[in-house]
């Protein structure tokens, strides 16, 4: 691979985790967890018809966690940064699925693991499994809201992304 090609997928991925992070913070909505809603996640569900996995794992983990430091939720950084990236793995298994009419399903999946993931936190957080329901409550929306416009607005990043870089790996 040569340095050029490098740091071109190194600079998108910057930018990337910059707009994951400023797009989080941007439009905050307090939930009744304690923690707010927002569009993050459809950011980082898009993000996969930009950059190559490991670049989008690492966008997807810093730009969230980052928002949370920056927000003062830092207790939950280190969770987020597991959790985004995850959604990034779930959309990658089911990547063959991304370029058909069922591309509802890894962005439904991977919706469904962040707001699972962040119920577990919050009954870990909390020592309570009530915190679960009450952080699903707060979550389901954001999960449901990033799948929905990523299933949308896939195919709009893809040809956008193919009309301005032929080559997506790196």
């Amino acid at each position: 691979m040569d340095k050029s090609n490098t740091l071109k997928w190194m600079v998108l991925t910057a930018m990337m985790s910059a707009l994951i992070t400023v797009v989080t913070m941007m439009i905050k909505i307090p939930s009744a967890t304690g923690g707010y809603l927002n569009l993050g996640d459809f950011v980082i569900m898009i993000s996969v018809a930009v950059l190559p996995f490991p670049y989008a794992l690492f966008a997807a983990g810093i730009g969230s966690a980052g928002a949370d430091l920056m927000a003062g939720y830092a207790v939950y950084a280190p969770f987020t940064l597991c959790i985004k990236a995850g959604e990034v793995v779930i959309l990658y298994l089911f990547r063959n699925h991304l370029e058909s009419s069922r591309r509802w399903i890894p962005f439904g999946l991977a919706g469904l693991w962040m707001m699972v993931m962040y119920g577990f936190v919050a009954v870990w957080l909390a020592q309570s499994w009530t915190a679960m329901l009450i952080a699903l409550k707060g979550d389901v929306f954001q999960g449901l809201l990033a799948a929905l416009l990523a299933t949308l607005y896939y195919p709009r990043m893809v040809k956008l992304v193919s009309s301005l870089n032929p080559k997506k790996t790196p």
